[in-house]
């Protein structure tokens, strides 16, 4: 442990205990309206756990064992002449969970406040699964995990009829190691899986700086937003192999390092005319230099990448304005319009340099690329509410966009790649709907969606045959229906029914290549999901309530490789389960229960000619807790967690059991 967290954690506890001593003191006074009004909240908890501990992290965010602090403290302290301060804190010290928070006000006047937030993400370290192997799962033996962090500072000016007026800088950073779906191969007998855990080790820091302007002038908001970020990024990417036949491994190590100044100021502009106009405009100018190396480390044998070396410089520059109009009219009898544009226009250039291979026999590649993108969005819309208890709105939206990019390579100086590709896009997106309660206890709405992608792909020059310049268009057609149904027959029950029909249809064009592919138009994907839901509340007395929501997902995907037994269609259901129960034992004591369920069946075990894709598993989570008043500003809280965690699709490695129990108790003073 580092001395600057023995430092922090030793400030935050003082600050707790000065916190619980102040407002005890206040409890005392014989004042009746306190100036100082403080409240905490201790808590403990201990969680057991039995199977996959870092499954169980990475699902409910607790690790296993004893942890505790204080759940939640607050403070309000009114220091007069429309003066207060503000505070909240936090702090489980075992879970490195804190924050704090303090703002002093000055009505009329000002602000400044400041806090400091940290919170920890846990991975779990277990690899793929694939039944014929020995073992048939592996695990990283490590503790993966992420600290993310935040603090920050800002001040601001709400002097009456003057601009407002807000700084601040904030420092966000993510340190620690986290797990990767690009796993690494597994050999036995000749078969190969990507089976093979792989982590990054992560070192994120984000400056930020902003500095925020408002002002009314009559019936016209103004504002100006400006923002800098600088962001640096340092990782390092561990790719192992693993030959259980021989038992050797190889690790391939890629280190990346970059770092970004981003600038960006908005313009923002908006009134509302009378009751029946309104109008909006916007500016955004971005600006963006990038600079980054790689370095690629993979110690003889050769493993996964075949290749070692370097890249530096990686650069990239980025310019972009976007404009931005949008109005409001009516109602109208009922009717109202409205509607919007938005254009954009980026430039990006990009540059690398890169060696790889060993010693003399290393090659130079050098990299150009540059990329202009210009997009043009419009909505148009209305809405209609004349009808009694009804609103009828329809809605369009079009995107036009064109990208010219632009790529060259060299390597050891001789032309390896020129690719110059256009791509134009037409987006249409078109909702239909309404909302309408013809009886005084039952509420129906529905609305129908079709969305159309269509692009076209153009190569002026392509010296590399294959993988793009084959595609010339693709087609990406989305029709979604929802309709949700509520009813509420007495005072004491309710419910409500929710269906939801997607339908994707994907056409890819290509050219033909002789022996491996025809050519022409063929259904490239084809994706399909109907989902139902149901949700109900019950009070069978004042004070006992029951809440239940279920949920059935039923999806099909499809491909054009669906011929390719290692590619297999997925077919399955997710459902999901959620009850809570309230009850007011007295006035003094309030029990609570709550059970979760979700499970799904979508595993496709093909193992003998590909890696199984999908997943089998149930999850069940159940949690009771009691509440006690002992004290008009004491409440003592008790809660029980039982969690269990099935995948049978990955041979148990996954599996867990936990016990959960926390004891807390809030203080008022």
């Amino acid at each position: 442990m580092t001395m600057n967290r023995i430092f922090f954690k030793g400030v935050l506890v003082s600050l707790a205990v000065g916190w619980a001593t102040l407002g005890a003191v206040r409890a005392d006074d014989s004042q009746t309206n306190s100036p100082i009004q403080v409240s905490g909240t201790p808590e403990v908890t201990y969680a057991k756990v039995s199977g996959n501990k870092q499954k169980f992290r990475e699902d409910v965010g607790i690790k296993e064992g004893w942890n505790g602090g204080v759940e939640e403290g607050t403070l309000h302290y009114n220091l007069g002449k429309n003066t207060t301060l503000d505070g909240e804190g936090r702090f489980i010290i075992d879970e490195h969970d804190y924050k704090f928070q303090l703002q002093l006000t000055k009505q009329d006047v000002g602000y400044v406040r400041a806090g400091y937030t940290e919170y920890r993400e846990y991975y779990d370290n277990q690899g793929g699964f694939y039944g014929p192997f020995t073992p048939q799962s592996l695990h990283l033996g490590r503790d993966l995990r992420v600290d993310n962090s935040d603090i920050f500072f800002e001040a601001g000016l709400t002097l009456p009829d003057r601009p407002k007026v807000t700084i601040a800088y904030e420092r966000q950073s993510r340190d620690g190691d986290e797990s990767l779906v690009e796993w690494g191969g597994v050999t036995q007998g000749g078969t190969t899986r990507k089976i093979y855990p792989s982590f990054d080790d992560i070192k994120e820091h984000t400056d930020i700086v902003r500095l925020n302007v408002e002002y009314d002038i009559h019936k016209v908001h103004l504002a100006d937003q400006f923002l800098y970020e600088h962001f640096s990024h340092e990782d390092t990417r561990n790719d192992a192999s693993l030959n259980l036949d021989t038992t050797s491994s190889q690790t391939t190590t890629v280190h990346e390092d970059y770092h970004h100044d981003d600038f960006n100021n908005t313009f923002h502009a908006d009134c509302h005319v009378n009751d029946k106009v309104y109008w909006s405009l916007g500016y955004l100018h971005s600006s963006l230099s990038g600079n980054g190396d790689m370095s690629v480390v993979t110690p003889p044998p050769l493993g996964p990448f075949d290749l070692a070396g370097t890249a530096s410089p990686i650069s990239v520059d980025l310019d972009s304005d976007v404009v931005n109009l949008s109005g409001m009219l009516g109602p109208f009898k009922g009717l109202v319009f409205y509607g919007g544009l938005d254009g954009e226009v980026t430039d990006t250039h990009g540059f690398s340099r890169a060696v790889f291979g060993p010693g003399a026999g290393a090659t130079t590649n050098v990299i150009h690329s540059s990329e202009n993108t210009k997009n043009l969005s419009e909505t148009l819309g209305l809405r209609y509410t004349k009808i009694p208890y009804t609103t009828l709105y329809a809605e369009g939206q079009w995107n036009e966009e064109r990208i010219d990019l632009d790529q060259d390579e060299t390597q050891d100086s001789v032309s390896s790649l020129g690719l110059d590709s256009n791509e134009t896009s037409f987006r249409q997106d078109y909702r239909v709907g309404f909302n309408t309660a013809p009886l005084p206890r039952m509420t129906l709405a529905a609305r129908y969606r079709h969305y159309i992608d269509h692009d076209d792909y153009d190569y002026p020059t392509d010296t590399v045959v294959g993988y793009p310049g084959f595609i010339t268009a693709q087609d990406f057609t989305t029709d979604e229906i929802m309709t949700k149904l509520t009813l509420r027959p007495c005072s004491r029950f309710n419910v409500a029914f929710t269906y939801q029909l997607v339908s994707t249809d994907i056409r890819t064009t290509t050219e033909s290549i002789p022996v491996l592919l025809p050519g022409g138009e063929l259904q490239s994907g084809d994706y399909d999901a109907n989902i139902y839901s149901v949700s109900a509340t019950v009070t069978p007395m004042s004070r006992w309530y029951l809440t239940g929501y279920f949920s059935l997902q039923d999806t099909r995907t499809a491909s054009v490789a669906d011929g390719n037994p290692a590619v297999v269609a997925y077919r399955g259901n997710v459902y999901t389960v959620m009850a809570t129960s309230g009850y007011a034992l007295d006035k003094k004591t309030d029990l609570t229960l709550s059970y979760s369920y979700s499970c799904s069946d979508n595993f496709n075990n093909n193992s003998a000619s590909g890696l199984p894709l999908g997943l089998n598993f149930q999850r069940h989570e159940v949690q009771a807790g009691v509440s006690r008043k002992i004290r008009p500003n004491v409440v003592a809280h008790l809660r029980y967690g039982f969690y269990s965690y099935d995948e049978s699709s990955t041979g148990g490695y996954n599996n867990y059991i936990a016990h959960l129990a926390t004891a807390s108790c809030s203080v008022r003073f």
